[in-house]
């Protein structure tokens, strides 16, 4: 892919020589050389090979201005743009695409299709995904096959399977790093021996043809000097444009889509045109949020949010939930009345009950004007001394039943506590804690 430098038919560039008469001219030199590759390198939109790759209008190696060159020769009609306007293009037309680097719209591509336009998709490692979603092709960077020439592996060769009129006088094509391309309902007209795997599969689509190819360096200037890839290159054209009498629009790169194709069969309602653009947009933000620029804040942030819920479900919103319920003793059966709410919502009570708990137990603990809670037992009786035998009875019958809960609660079946049984407990502690505090300030 010449994107990536890739290309094993990259043509060298000689490296000139420059005969300084001193040392210290020399090292200036080097000095201002290197500033002035890094400005370039820094300020420098796009490098020049980049913008020259797949472009028509380009002579250089990976340019494909041979391509104009074969379809001029046989009188077809080529349009090279960077935006496909899609309220141009017409029934009976095509559309040449090399290397995408952006969705081109794919409900426009149907539409386009169904009213019997030509559609040449050529792409290996360009933002295919949403095209080979939409129509159900498969694409395999793993392919498996024959290289024209030992010292040239990248160079592989496909053959064709089938006989149409893309394969007319052509005996192999030569690849360049291709991929493989499959679709469930397919047979390839040219793959890769000895295994099979399709290089170019054809398909009807409504009453147009889509043409999909797994290679875009194939049809560049430089692989035009094999036979096989220049007769490919006429034949490409004349299915696309010559028996339509049709133009082909060539894009390719960062080629963009503009408006909505009209013809007989509109591309989208308006709730279609909605979604589309909706799905087009979230593509662009996902392209944009993978930058590294973007993601590492983006994935602090999404620790630190992660890490916020986390701390809210396991230690409570507010301070209530954290540590139980806060009230001086006395204030509790204001507090049972407002459960009630959860009786009716059927749930388990448990949480609660255990809370109730520890509340009970600090609450008897301060009580008795100890500052630890080690000991809760003995504070008990201490704060029970001087109660009545019944009284005395009933704080060590709710304790002894919140403790057979909680040690309960470890278990992996945990028990089911009612809303009426935790409001029962509930009103037993506030007897309780009332009658502490009335045997306190007495």
């Amino acid at each position: 892919m010449p994107g990536n430098d890739r290309c094993p038919l990259q043509p060298s560039t000689a490296e000139s020589e420059t005969d300084l008469k001193s040392p210290a001219r020399a090292r200036f030199a080097r000095c201002l050389a290197l500033a002035l590759g890094l400005v370039a390198l820094v300020l420098g939109p796009r490098p020049a090979q980049a913008q020259a790759d797949y472009d028509p209008r380009s002579m250089a190696w990976n340019g494909a201005s041979e391509l104009v060159r074969i379809a001029s020769e046989h009188d077809i009609d080529v349009r090279p743009v960077r935006t496909l306007d899609w309220d141009v293009l017409r029934p009976g037309e095509a559309v040449l695409v090399m290397y995408p680097r952006r969705p081109l719209g794919v409900a426009e591509l149907s539409a386009f299709l169904d009213d019997g336009g030509r559609v040449a998709w050529f792409d290996d490692f360009g933002a295919s995904e949403q095209f080979l979603d939409w129509f159900q092709f498969h694409r395999d960077p793993n392919v498996r096959g024959v290289p024209r020439a030992p010292e040239l592996p990248e160079l592989l060769v496909a053959r064709p399977r089938s006989a149409h009129m893309l394969t007319e006088g052509v005996d192999v094509v030569v690849t360049n790093i291709p991929v493989a391309l499959s679709h469930p309902r397919l047979t390839p007209v040219f793959d890769f021996p000895p295994e099979g795997q399709g290089f170019l599969l054809v398909g009807q689509i409504g009453r147009g043809k889509l043409v999909v190819g797994g290679d875009p360096s194939m049809l560049l200037n430089t692989m035009m000097r094999f036979p096989g890839n220049r007769r490919f290159a006429q034949n490409l054209l004349e299915f696309l444009g010559g028996a339509n009498s049709g133009r082909v629009y060539i894009v390719w790169g960062d080629a963009q889509p503009h408006g909505v194709y009209r013809g007989r069969n509109r591309a989208r309602t308006p709730v279609r045109e909605a979604v589309n653009t909706l799905n087009e947009s979230l593509t662009a933000l996902s392209r944009a949020m993978a930058a590294p620029l973007v993601l590492r804040p983006l994935a602090m942030l999404l620790c630190l949010g992660a890490a916020c819920v986390m701390a809210a479900l396991t230690w409570g919103r507010k301070p209530s939930e954290r540590y139980g319920p806060r009230g001086p003793v006395g204030t509790a059966a204001g507090i049972a009345e407002r459960v009630t709410l959860y009786t009716a919502q059927k749930v388990n009570m448990l949480i609660p009950a255990l809370r109730a708990r520890r509340f009970l137990e600090r609450s008897i603990v301060a009580a008795t004007g100890a500052r630890a809670t080690h000991d809760v037992r003995a504070a008990v009786e201490r704060a029970t001394a001087r109660m009545e035998g019944t009284q005395r009875a009933e704080v060590r019958a709710v304790l002894a039943e919140l403790d057979a809960l909680a040690s309960a609660a470890e278990d992996s079946a945990p028990p089911e506590v009612s809303g009426a049984r935790f409001l029962s407990l509930w009103r037993r502690i506030d007897a309780i804690l009332r009658a502490v505090s009335t045997e306190r300030s007495s």
